[in-house]
């Protein structure tokens, strides 16, 4: 065998990677998703990508084993249809279907896009070495998986969890874009982050580091914590405060082994791993006799997507 083909279909950038049995990237192939644009056209795309891998490997379809996608949106394992997606504006759509056509022999498999980065984690990356895994991705939302015992855990309807619509705030809540209030993507994902700043100087006053004319961005209000600004501190400890409410929750719900962080905000690590870890421990749900899971930056940044969804196939076999 040849491998298989992990895709990581996101709303800006499409990824195919041709993956060994060892979870090792052999090739893989980059370009700019360009939606929104039909799903046919999308497939197109990734179908000539795939054939592009193949040719520069010397193989062909028969020798693979299958396809795996990742997709930004809720997706129906059981169905192979992609339920939702709102970066790509698609809504039920079968991938399966659709590769199908240009690769009837092939076993195509589906999964939601964070689902297959924890995956990836899991296999060949920051969570090896463990049992079950955690990921939150904090980006332009906040999203999340969970793999048990080499298995993605997607809860009893089989969809999937959602770790950033969890509720972290009820007191002058802000709505979220999935229509509730006070979820942890609201305040720990990049955009979440600067309404957190605009706030804090709106109250306190400006800060020499963020003043204007310079647009607000992740990177200025790290900088200015990094530089002990007073006001970037309290920034940040409204930050920290935030994302760790979200990880007990999470903690007391699924009891995972370790906490994988991963996403733009992941970058400044050493700004979040430390103060985050005390948080939690101060005063997570009986933190004095339960172990508490050791909270880490992902390691395998933008290839997790395609190794874990090169690796879908293997759940069938669990």
């Amino acid at each position: 065998m040849g491998g298989s083909i992990g895709i990581d279909l996101g709303g800006t950038n499409i990824a195919v990677g041709l993956v060994s049995d060892a979870c090792d990237i052999v090739s893989r192939k980059d370009v700019k998703t360009m939606a929104p644009r039909s799903a046919r056209s999308i497939t197109k795309t990734i179908v000539s990508l795939i054939r592009s891998l193949l040719n520069e490997n010397k193989l062909t379809s028969k020798d693979l084993s299958s396809i795996g996608i990742g997709l930004p949106g809720i997706v129906d394992t059981k169905s192979g249809e992609l339920l939702f997606a709102t970066n790509l504006k698609l809504s039920h759509v079968n991938f399966p279907e659709l590769f199908h056509e240009y690769f009837p022999n092939l076993n195509v498999y589906v999964g939601n896009d964070a689902d297959c980065a924890v995956l990836g984690e899991y296999l060949a990356g920051e969570a090896k070495n463990y049992a079950s895994a955690l990921l939150l991705t904090l980006g332009t939302g906040v999203g999340g998986g969970l793999v048990v015992d080499g298995k993605i855990f997607r809860g009893g309807d089989g969809l999937g969890i959602e770790p950033g619509h969890i509720v972290v705030e009820t007191d002058r809540a802000v709505k979220c874009a999935c229509g509730q209030w006070g979820c942890l993507e609201t305040y720990a994902s990049i955009q979440g982050l600067i309404r957190l700043t605009e706030e804090v100087l709106a109250s306190e006053g400006d800060s020499v580091f963020l003043q204007s004319p310079y647009p607000l961005n992740a990177i200025r209000i790290f900088e200015a914590v990094r530089a002990k600004d007073p006001i970037a501190e309290k920034i940040h400890a409204r930050y920290i405060g935030y994302l760790a409410a979200g990880i007990k929750t999470l903690v007391a719900l699924y009891r995972p082994h370790i906490i994988l962080l991963g996403g733009g905000l992941s970058n400044a690590s050493d700004l979040l791993i430390e103060p985050l870890e005390k948080a939690v421990r101060r005063d997570i749900f009986s933190g004095d006799i339960l172990p508490v899971p050791s909270i880490r930056v992902a390691s395998l940044r933008n290839d997790a997507g395609i190794i874990g969804a090169a690796k879908l196939y293997r759940e069938s076999s669990l």
